[in-house]
């Protein structure tokens, strides 16, 4: 049978982050993000999975989580990064699960990556 799957999976970390020019988030302060990312594809894989969701968080997960988002190179201005504001925490993650589908023999296509840091606010990164 000819189809697509799509996956769609969260999971959580903490983190800690600075966002210079933010008021009060200028302080380090921490963040229960839920991170939700979106796959697609038409080809399973060896073990028939799209992509293992466990791989994934693990790509996040062994980087960032329970770590100052400020003391990585991406999230850090004075070495050419991006201050760590929702928006571009979004984006990094959709770079790092991006770079995970590229490598796999199936290609799945990531389609967006969602990073909620409270009940009130969440971003979604996707291609444009």
């Amino acid at each position: 049978m000819h189809g697509k799957y799509t996956l769609t999976k969260h999971f959580w970390i903490s983190c800690a982050h600075s966002v210079p020019g933010a008021g009060k988030c200028e302080r380090i302060h921490g963040h229960n993000y839920k991170v939700t990312f979106c796959v697609d594809g038409t080809e399973l894989d060896e073990s028939q999975m799209l992509i293992d969701f466990r791989q994934v968080k693990h790509v996040i997960e062994k980087k960032y989580d329970h770590h100052l988002l400020n003391d990585f190179p991406e999230f850090n201005p004075k070495v050419g990064g991006a201050a760590p504001s929702t928006e571009k925490v979004a984006e990094i993650f959709f770079v790092a699960i991006d770079q995970l589908c590229e490598q796999k023999s199936n290609q799945p296509t990531l389609r967006w990556v969602e990073v909620q840091e409270t009940n009130e606010a969440f971003v979604r990164f996707e291609r444009a």
